[in-house]
């Protein structure tokens, strides 16, 4: 898969992770989940409701840990899900879904 058929695979997400997950996050915020609940919280519940669509769209098509490692290395999103976030890449998707499911 080519960074071009990732994006338009999953837009929404692989928009989020570029605007949280950029090369100083870790200058602004204690940790990676606090980074995306921040920028969570500023999107309005159209947006949300898009990146909790994909995130469920991964989720019921049983996406696995290296996929969202290597969607995470071609979106070039600055963040190392299982040393910065303690979980899985599967774990990640649930996460963000969970975050997002207010919106759905």
């Amino acid at each position: 898969m080519t960074g071009a058929e990732a994006k338009r695979g999953a837009p929404a997400l692989w928009n989020l992770l570029n605007a949280v997950f950029h090369a100083d996050w870790r200058d602004d915020f204690d940790s990676a989940r606090k980074a995306l609940e921040a920028d969570l919280s500023r999107y309005g519940n159209p947006d949300r409701q898009l990146v909790h669509e994909e995130a469920a769209e991964w989720l019921a098509n049983d996406v696995t840990d290296s996929q969202v490692e290597h969607f995470l290395e071609l979106s070039g999103a600055d963040l190392w899900i299982e040393s910065e976030l303690h979980m899985s890449g599967r774990a990640f998707a649930r996460l963000v879904f969970d975050l997002t499911e207010d919106a759905a």
